[in-house]
């Protein structure tokens, strides 16, 4: 699946999956406040922004197609 598949909001699985990166270091990052996230209502649930993810890890599709 490439990264544009994805939905613009990922929960905590998929950021995972989409990175390579461990589930509870994506909620590290998320509490330190260095991704952004989404606070489901209830504000119990997060949703990860896949554009925000794929630029902080450096995995956008490069634009040149290479």
């Amino acid at each position: 699946m490439t990264t544009q598949e994805y939905p613009p909001l990922l929960t905590r699985g998929q950021a995972a999956e989409i990175t390579g990166m461990n589930k509870r270091y994506l909620d590290k990052l998320r509490k330190a406040g260095t991704l952004r996230v989404y606070k489901m209502l209830g504000g119990n649930e997060h949703r990860f922004y896949r554009d925000d993810l794929l630029k902080h890890f450096g995995l956008g599709e490069n634009k040149n197609g290479q």
